[in-house]
């Protein structure tokens, strides 16, 4: 993407970049030149930050499913551990926000959130909660509980 193109592609203040399914791709195949295979969630994480040519694996997650079905689709191998970003149940994810919206100093942001997961145990992490659906949608669905 040219920088012009670029700023076109923003929506709003998410700041989600349009990348279609053959550009998601093509960036993942370059990661995994990079970095080798079997591609890691985590090292893509990290080879993604700071590009504007790449999604990150939480994207990747949501438009193919999985991380290994990102991976098969671009024809890559992925790690062989098991995702556990469906260990909770959507009620738990709302549940688990509304418990940190409720916490002292809480200050509402994704970012916010995502410091406050590290410090616990039994709850998801903000890159967990990101691969099911907007922060926005999590604490508008929070909210109601």
């Amino acid at each position: 993407m040219t920088p012009k193109s670029l700023s076109g592609a923003y929506r709003g203040a998410v700041r989600t970049p349009d990348f279609s399914d053959a550009q998601l791709l093509a960036a993942l195949r370059s990661a995994g030149r990079e970095l080798g295979e079997p591609l890691t969630n985590g090292a893509c994480d990290g080879w993604q930050r700071g590009r504007d040519d790449a999604g990150s694996p939480a994207l990747l997650i949501r438009r193919f499913g999985s991380w290994r079905a990102a991976c098969e689709a671009a024809g890559l191998r992925a790690n062989a551990t098991r995702s556990t970003s469906r260990r909770w149940s959507e009620e738990d994810l709302a549940g688990v926000v509304a418990a940190y919206l409720a916490s002292p100093g809480a200050l509402g942001t994704f970012a916010d959130y995502a410091a406050w997961a590290r410090g616990r145990d039994g709850v998801p992490s903000g890159a967990t909660l990101r691969q099911r659906g907007a922060w926005a949608e999590w604490r508008s669905r929070a909210g109601g509980l």
